[in-house]
């Protein structure tokens, strides 16, 4: 997985300035894409620039498998628009997704992460474009004041500076109350129409709300204050209720399969970054390892260890034992065993979860440190 890029706030939508007289109508399908008016163009033409330019910069995760299996989900959504609504992932652990006006769709790794399935990504997707087909960046941009200056902040924000001079909508901002409550109802019936199972749309925002109020998060993305989380819980509970029950598809097995390897590159990445209070929330949930590989053991083990507070190394290795009984041909579990009984001065154990751990993993780019621990052991110098 490449390195974690600058920009982990993304914005929601663009928006330029447009006709203040005439009205804005959602569009109805592929072809009113084709039928731009003058402003339209240039709107379209500046996002349509927006995409090259975090394709260039290299902001992008790139998995064709997975890009498929989105296109996917998003025609199933929107069937009438073709391929002219459009998914990307955004390298970052940000809980965020943001829509352009050309019909180009961003989700964050870091929000795919924290779904628990097909349902669930569906409700994000259908959401986000309304915002596309109902031209909420136009609608807002009507209602906004010094617009040059706002975007020119924005694109200092977002590490682009040409960004700038597109800019005139952020997630940092986001939408009024009416256009989000609009996206809730309208993105509500495309997730019904599509025969998702609708009361995955509130748990959705739930898991949002809940990592923001353990971590305490302030910064900005998808929805992160309550009053916003707790408006989407709200507006979709009362849409269940007035769907009534449903045995709609949640695809937990199709989407399990898509991001299992991106659910472990992301907790490798909190990790790597000191964060591992967010892969003991992650891995906390009574259901998590329901939704998460089971060498997942492993990394909230790391999580215990990194934490280091009372109770923790013995909360460490009951995760790595787990993690060895579950998956036992996972490398990484022997070695951080390895590293505990070592610690422990229990020699022979360590000693056998070494030579497991070479056995297993025979290029290990760290095997001359764990012959010098072995050496060590043997020679009774586990120091």
């Amino acid at each position: 997985m490449p390195g974690l890029p600058r920009i982990l706030l993304v914005p929601a939508v663009l928006g330029l300035a447009a006709c203040q007289s005439a009205p804005i109508s959602p569009m109805s399908g592929h072809q009113d894409t084709l039928r731009l008016n003058a402003e339209e163009s240039r709107l379209w033409h500046s996002a349509v620039e927006l995409d090259a330019q975090m394709e260039n910069a290299d902001y992008l995760y790139e998995d064709d498998e997975l890009q498929g299996y989105l296109a996917s989900v998003m025609r199933r959504l929107y069937p009438e628009y073709g391929d002219a609504i459009s998914v990307r992932v955004v390298d970052s652990p940000s809980l965020n997704a943001f829509a352009l006006p050309n019909g180009s769709i961003y989700i964050n790794t870091g929000m795919l992460t924290r779904l628990d399935n097909e349902a669930q990504m569906a409700t994000v997707l259908a959401h986000e474009g309304v915002h596309f087909t109902h031209k909420h960046s136009w609608q807002q941009r009507r209602n906004m004041k010094s617009s040059t200056a706002f975007s020119t902040g924005l694109g200092m924000v977002t590490g682009i500076p040409a960004l700038g001079d597109l800019m005139a909508l952020s997630s940092i901002y986001g939408f009024s109350k009416d256009l989000e409550r609009e996206a809730d109802a309208e993105g509500f019936r495309r997730l019904a129409a599509a025969g998702y199972d609708v009361t995955q749309a509130p748990v959705t925002f739930e898991h949002l709300l809940a990592e923001v109020e353990a971590l305490d998060i302030d910064e900005p993305y998808f929805f992160s204050t309550h009053p916003a989380l707790e408006d989407r819980i709200e507006s979709f509970d009362e849409l269940v209720q007035q769907h009534g029950a449903t045995n709609g598809y949640r695809g937990e097995q199709a989407y399990r399969m898509q991001i299992a390897a991106l659910q472990l590159e992301l907790l490798q990445d909190y990790l790597e970054l000191g964060q591992y209070q967010s892969v003991l929330l992650i891995l906390g949930r009574p259901d998590a390892f329901g939704h998460y590989p089971l060498s997942a053991w492993f990394y909230l083990g790391e999580a215990y260890r990194l934490r280091d507070g009372e109770g923790d190394p013995a909360r460490s290795a009951e995760a790595y034992a787990t993690a060895i009984q579950q998956v036992p041909e996972f490398a990484p579990s022997w070695r951080a065993m390895g590293l505990h009984y070592m610690k422990q001065g229990e020699a022979g154990e360590a000693d056998r979860h070494f030579i497991r751990y070479l056995e297993l993993q025979p290029d290990a780019p760290d095997r001359a440190y764990i012959e010098l621990y072995r050496a060590n052991l043997q020679s009774g110098d586990n120091h």
